[in-house]
This record gives C-alpha cells, sequence and structure tokens, in this order.
C-alpha cells in the first residue's frame, strides 16, 4: 500500500480543524507524541466504522466516555487486520489500563497535521515533505512551555525530530534536549514539563515496560512529578 495523505477529504477536513486526538493537548495533562495518525484507505467504504472515526476526531475524549475505548481501532466491529496498521500501537496504549474517566488526560498529537495511509516508513521523502512548520512549532511549545505536562516521545521519533530540526530549523531546543538520551529514561523535568523517552507503541514491548510507564502516568497525575 502506498503510503500518503489519506484520500477521505472529509477526515482531511476534520483533522485539519482538531490536529490531534483525544481532548485538546492545551488541556491534557498527558501528551503523546507520534508521526502519523494513519488508516486504511478503505475504511470510507464501512459507513458504521468510518462513523465512529469521524466522531472519534470530533470529540476524542466523548467518544471514548461512549465506547468504554480510547480509539475507534479497539471496536469490536473494526473490519480490518488487527495485526496491521496503528492497531498494535493502541492495543499497547490500551494495557496502560486508563479508563473512560482518564479521557480528560490525554491527547495524542501527531508530526504531521494531515491523517495518512501505508506504512510511513516506507517513504520518509514523501513524510518529511508533509511536514508544516507553523504545526512543527506548535508542538514544541506545546511541550516546553504551559502547564506542566507528561510528555511521551519514542526513541524512533527522537531520530525524526533530530532530523527535523536539522532540515527544517525549528524544533531544536526539543531535539537538544532529546540528544544522547536513551529510552527509557525522563529526558527533562522542568516546572513545566517531565518528558519522557521510551519506546513505541508500534513495536513489541514488555508488559514490565508497560506496567512502568503506567504507574509514571498515575504517579504525575497524583502530584504533577515522577522520577525514573
Amino acid at each position: 500500500m502506498k503510503y500518503g495523505v489519506h484520500p477521505s477529504k472529509e477526515l482531511v477536513r476534520l483533522f485539519s480543524e482538531k490536529p490531534y486526538q483525544g481532548n485538546n493537548p492545551a488541556d491534557a495533562q498527558i501528551l503523546i507524541v507520534g508521526n502519523d495518525a494513519n488508516y486504511s484507505p478503505e475504511i470510507t467504504n464501512h459507513k458504521a466504522i468510518f462513523k465512529e472515526i469521524l466522531d472519534y476526531h470530533s470529540d476524542g475524549v466523548s467518544f471514548w466516555k461512549r465506547t468504554g475505548q480510547h480509539h475507534p481501532f479497539l471496536l469490536s466491529d473494526y473490519p480490518f487486520d488487527r495485526r496491521k496498521g496503528g492497531v498494535r500501537y493502541h492495543l499497547n496504549f490500551s494495557k496502560l489500563n486508563f479508563s473512560p474517566e482518564d479521557a480528560g488526560h490525554f491527547s495524542f498529537i501527531e508530526l504531521l497535521n494531515v491523517p495518512t495511509t501505508g506504512n510511513t516508513g516506507s517513504d520518509k521523502d514523501l513524510f518529511f515533505s508533509l511536514l508544516d512548520k507553523d504545526h512543527l512549532m506548535w508542538i514544541e511549545s506545546l511541550i516546553l512551555q504551559g502547564d506542566k505536562k507528561f510528555v511521551l516521545i519514542n526513541q524512533t521519533l527522537a531520530k525524526s525530530i533530530s532530523k527535523i530540526s536539522d532540515r527544517f530549523g525549528v524544533m531544536g531546543d526539543l531535539a537538544r534536549v532529546l540528544n544522547g538520551k536513551n529510552a527509557p529514561c525522563v529526558a527533562l523535568d522542568t516546572q513545566n514539563v517531565v518528558l519522557y523517552n521510551g519506546y513505541s507503541f508500534s513495536h513489541s514491548v514488555s508488559n514490565e515496560y508497560l506496567r512502568e510507564l503506567a504507574n509514571l502516568i498515575r504517579e504525575f497525575l497524583k502530584d504533577g512529578c515522577t522520577s525514573c
């Protein structure tokens, strides 16, 4: 499957209006940073699940509370192979065992501000061409400024941020913080942010890692600070 911008104009429009998933990142305490929001190009052929996806992107907090699942990939009528795409990512996140009552704490933000289809790693040149500087600066500001939050970045994403800094001259402060930090670790702990460099949910991760990460997040939500 060729990598590119998702063919659904409705999904692209909705994502341009709200370039995040879950709660508004300005109001969330836990920010989880990824590459892109990736869906099958055939998702629009399945009207029921596509409606759920649109509802999810319209109001991710209400979606989680209504369905009991934080993402449409985990719904019982999801029609595609659960071993492919972003399903593993969200299955691994679900193993942290947060509940619908926690929905308002979480926001998923992506380096790309457009939804995609296909394998992100199959066309890195296209991925970098789709990056938007203003959006990237917004993400860096969310992470490093404002009220204190716990931010989860994975080690593969950290490498991409370093390349983005070199190529586009943005996200330099974040790249410098992450430089030389080996996962898993707290890369930064200030009055504004606990920045955790971990492993991608898209890959195989141990139950022990997930338990430790869940404990760190719960500790942060309890008293606003953590350590590793």
